[in-house]
């Protein structure tokens, strides 16, 4: 029996919380007795599986430089908001059909970051299944809509250039998906439901197939550890609570509520509290310190291991995730796999991660007083090691990566026309 292959395309193997995930699924694929190959614009690992996508001689400084041209439309709209925004232009990154050939089905993932253009996607020749990190796929170059709705139509005038113009560059890139997407095989992978949501109602994929597969979590790596012990080795104070927060870009993008996260430790310490320790970690200097709102503050620098990622979040008594929107962040669900609970404002695809007073808090976008409440509620529940073991538990049942692989492995069974290997009795 031939062997069911699938091949990925992404930006990078290892840049950003997307293309993470992108990579932890193709290495679960593989685990699960595909045949399954990686193709990436920018390559970083050292894995015989992962493939260069991208024209001879361009390399990391030739990617830069695309991506460089691209930002140079955004100059048009020097009122815009400091949001993330993709333009559609250039690209360095290349299709090979014959890279391509032996694959049953394309998974494409984070293709934004000037790597490929929709248009380049007619030459896969291949069904296709999109897993979204973002609404990139289907909106003007936004990656988060706010409360936009130009996505269900065709975009323009798009508030996140400040433009007034229904010919605008979002106008542009809606265009250039249009074109590029006439004629394809597209089964959209939403990894939460809000994001699934989106998809429908947008004029671009709101006639396609859309699944519903969540993002997931090796267990095995991500896992309890003990508190104390996971504070000796990281170096953090044995005493008192540990408030942890994570987020690459969190100072630029306002999307992460690093506002609210400030906010909400003010309210914090107004409540009387001087027990807590800050700590965050992605980006920052590793080893700097200072305080905030009062309690003292620590940052770990960007942290790429996974095994010493665990560890952080055992470390901490509750992670707080005061995004304004997000689709369902590596972040929470890897705390939630720790048994950390995770204090959070109810956006996008987090409501499906947090069971509210079972393994976290939800509160209403932006208010910081209800998230401050929620973040005390967690750190005064009594019976911690069940709060612990309740956390874990919802992250074993909804988000293991090898479930959500078997999912994957499924509908590319589907789609790819034949069997699986050990997939029906």
């Amino acid at each position: 029996m031939q062997q069911l292959s699938v091949a990925h395309l992404a930006q990078s193997d290892s840049e950003g919380g997307a293309n993470k995930a992108a990579f932890r699924i193709h290495r679960t694929l593989l685990g699960l007795g595909l045949n399954s190959t990686f193709h990436v614009g920018r390559r970083s690992k050292d894995d015989p599986t992962v493939v260069p996508a991208h024209w001879p001689g361009v390399g990391r400084f030739g990617s830069d430089v695309v991506a460089y041209l691209n930002s140079r439309a955004l100059r048009r709209y020097p009122g815009r908001p400091p949001t993330p925004f993709s333009p559609m232009r250039f690209s360095y990154g290349r299709i090979d059909r014959r890279s391509f050939a032996s694959a049953d089905v394309v998974c494409l993932h984070w293709i934004a970051g000037s790597f490929l253009d929709a248009r380049q996607l007619r030459a896969i020749g291949k069904p296709i299944v999109w897993r979204l990190s973002d609404i990139w796929p289907f909106s003007g170059g936004c990656h988060y809509p706010g409360a936009c709705t130009g996505f269900e139509r065709a975009c323009g005038q798009c508030p996140q250039l400040a433009s007034p113009d229904a010919d605008d560059l979002s106008r542009d890139g809606y265009r250039r998906r249009e074109q590029g997407y006439g004629g394809l095989d597209i089964t959209v992978a939403a990894p939460s439901r809000w994001i699934a949501d989106l998809a429908q109602r947008s004029s671009l994929f709101g006639g396609r197939r859309i699944e519903h597969i969540p993002t997931g979590v090796d267990l095995s790596v991500f896992r309890p550890h003990d508190p104390a012990a996971a504070r000796q080795a990281l170096g953090l104070p044995t005493e008192g609570r540990i408030l942890l927060f994570g987020a690459l870009g969190a100072t630029e993008d306002p999307r992460k509520g690093y506002r609210h996260l400030l906010g909400t430790i003010e309210r914090l310490a107004r409540s009387g509290r001087r027990d807590l320790t800050c700590v965050v970690f992605g980006g920052a200097t590793e080893g700097e310190t200072g305080q905030i709102g009062g309690f003292p503050l620590r940052h770990l620098g960007r942290i790429d291991g996974e095994a010493e990622l665990s560890l952080v979040y055992s470390a901490a008594d509750v992670l707080i995730a005061p995004f304004l929107e997000d689709n369902l962040p590596n972040v929470v669900l890897e705390s939630l796999a720790c048994g950390t609970s995770v204090a959070a404002f109810a956006v996008g695809g987090i409501p499906d991660a947090i069971v509210n007073g079972v393994n976290g808090v939800l509160a209403p976008v932006g208010d910081d007083e209800g998230l401050a409440r929620g973040v005390i509620e967690l750190l005064d529940r009594t019976d911690v090691a069940s709060l612990r073991a309740a956390t874990r538990a919802v992250a074993e049942q909804r988000f293991d990566l090898v479930a959500c692989g078997r999912q994957y492995r499924e509908l590319i069974q589907e789609l790819g026309g034949h069997d699986v290997p050990g997939t029906r009795a």
